[in-house]
Formats: C-alpha cells, sequence, structure tokens
C-alpha cells in the first residue's frame, strides 16, 4: 500500500533550480534511500515532504490526500514524524520524560518546562522505549547518554506520534560504525513489524546498501535513477556522477 507520493516536485532559489521534476513513492514497511552528491536537491527535496518547504510545482499526497505545503505540525496530525541531523532532546529530563512529552504533544496538552510530566502516559513511554531498546535506561538524564542512545531516543521521540511515515534525515550522522549498524537494524525492524513507511537521505553507503529497499538517486535536482539496490549499483550514470568505481566493483 503506498503512504506517500511525490508527483513532480520542483523549486527554485534565486532563479536556480534546486529540484526539477522529481516523482517517488514510498510503501508500507518500505526503507526508501535519497542519495546523491553535494547539491544534488537531497535536502530540498526532503524538506518539501517534510513541510520545511512549498514546492513551486507538483503534488504530495499521503494516503490519497494531497498534503503539499501542508506545515510540519499539519503533517504531524496526519501521521508524518521526522528525525534530524542532530538530536533533540531535553538534556535535562530524563529519558521516559522526553517520551512523555512528546505523547502529550500528540494529544495536544499543555505542557510547561517546568512542570514534571509527571505521571502522564508513563506505560505508553515505556512501551515506546522498549520498541528501540531504551527501557532500561528510562530514568537516566537524557544529557548523560551516548550519542547512539540519544538517537534512540529520538526515535521513541518520533514514534509517539503513532506515524504512518517517518523521514530520516542522516540518521547515522556522527555514529560510530557498529552504532550505525544496530540504529538501521533497529528501524529496518520497526519498518518490517509495524508497517512504518521510511524516508531517508544518507551518505554513508553501507547503510544505505544494507537497509534500503529501493534507491533514489538525484543529481543536479534531477532524478536519474530508482530501483533496488543491486540495480543501482550497476546503473552505469550512478557509477559515473555519484558512486564511483568501488561500487560497480562490489564494495560500497
Amino acid at each position: 500500500m503506498t503512504v506517500l507520493q511525490a508527483i513532480g516536485l520542483r523549486k527554485e532559489f534565486g532563479g536556480v533550480r534546486a529540484v526539477e521534476d522529481v516523482s517517488f513513492s514510498v510503501a508500507r514497511g518500505e526503507m526508501l534511500a535519497m542519495i546523491g552528491p553535494n547539491g544534488a536537491g537531497k535536502s530540498t527535496c526532503f524538506n518539501m515532504v517534510g513541510g520545511q518547504l512549498r514546492p513551486d510545482a507538483g503534488r504530495i499526497r499521503m494516503g490519497g490526500r494531497d498534503i503539499t505545503g501542508l506545515p510540519p505540525r499539519h503533517l504531524a496530525r496526519l501521521g508524518v514524524a521526522r528525525t534530524f541531523q542532530v538530536t533533540a532532546v531535553f538534556a535535562s529530563m530524563t529519558v521516559r520524560e522526553n517520551v512523555q512529552v512528546a505523547l502529550q504533544a500528540r494529544r495536544r496538552l499543555s505542557w510547561h518546562p517546568w512542570r514534571s510530566a509527571g505521571g502522564l502516559f508513563r506505560d505508553q513511554a515505556d512501551a515506546l522505549l522498549a520498541r528501540v531498546d531504551m527501557d532500561a535506561q528510562a530514568d537516566r538524564a537524557a544529557g548523560v547518554l551516548a550519542y547512539g542512545d540519544l538517537k534512540r531516543v529520538e526515535l521513541a521521540v518520533a514514534l509517539a506520534g503513532d506515524p504512518r511515515l517517518l523521514l530520516m534525515d542522516e540518521p547515522t550522522a556522527g555514529m560510530a560504525a557498529a552504532e550505525r549498524t544496530a540504529l538501521m537494524a533497529l528501524v529496518r525492524k520497526l519498518a518490517n513489524t509495524g508497517g512504518l513507511a521510511v524516508l531517508f537521505t544518507e551518505h554513508d553507503m553501507d547503510v544505505v546498501f544494507g537497509v534500503a529497499d529501493r534507491i533514489l538517486v538525484l543529481n543536479r535536482g534531477t532524478l536519474i535513477a530508482a530501483g533496488e539496490p543491486d540495480a543501482i549499483r550497476a546503473d552505469a550514470r550512478v557509477r559515473e556522477v555519484y558512486l564511483g568505481s568501488d561500487v560497480a566493483n562490489g564494495g560500497h
């Protein structure tokens, strides 16, 4: 089942076309990677889907509904969640409280930074932390966690919105190799077991080719290839503009 469909997206900045006629879809339970060299238009395209930018042309649909240009807060209510390159958690709050606050926000309950999340949604928060293997650290302050664990907390916060689509912007940036592998294996599990659709950008080709079901390749604002990892690896144009001969020969 298609969760998200982008049709003919275009975006210009000062007369320069950052994205031109890009179309793709993401299905339930699918992990779709968006890659390309610097300046390829990945961030622009990603931000149009996430509501940070409005397309100059084209449409974005989710479950048959036109969501083009809707702001992130409206998209969140429709089941779109996003994680960022830099983790955004409350360092002075516990791991559990961070998730409780997200659950409160999902239900549009008021929260103030000087007021504890208390007992609200405690069980739900613990259940979400268990899904990302962080339930054992629920009472620790977020500010003392290792970076890889912070990324897991951020993922639990994103899941608090009960999303159908998860947007992940460079999810493994700044992580060690073992942490990258563990985090993306967890996301893969969430997609497989919960039917979560995942669209992510990523520079690490080991991550991309290790977990993506399909890969989109952008170059100079246009979509030059789309397909399963083996097809992308074998695509001569992709090798020429981005991946290099090492990928063509079986490396990452």
